[in-house]
């Protein structure tokens, strides 16, 4: 493989990675958000987020193909990993 060849597909899992971040982050504030009655502010939050994630998704597709798409992908779900460990050490930290 070369350099040309890895470049879409590392770019694609690091904005993969950083979309799925801002992404599962603002889903852990909508979720709050929700519990909490602010329903007049989540849902402006929650279509945002997946505007954004539709836009991100659709543009690692045109710009980089499948290899581009699936390693966003890859980076998208280490994301979610990640955000959900950090909520749950976060909630079992809260009294």
């Amino acid at each position: 493989m070369t350099a040309a060849e890895l470049l879409p597909i590392l770019a694609g899992a690091l904005a993969g990675l950083a979309l799925g971040l801002l992404f599962f982050r603002g889903l852990a504030a909508t979720s709050r958000l929700y519990v909490a009655g602010g329903v007049r502010r989540a849902l402006p939050l929650h279509l945002l987020r997946l505007a954004a994630a539709a836009a991100g998704f659709t543009a690692a597709a045109l710009w980089g193909g499948a290899a581009a798409l699936l390693a966003m992908l890859a980076g998208f779900q280490l994301a979610r990993g990640l955000v959900v460990r950090r909520e749950k050490r976060a909630g079992a930290e809260a009294p």
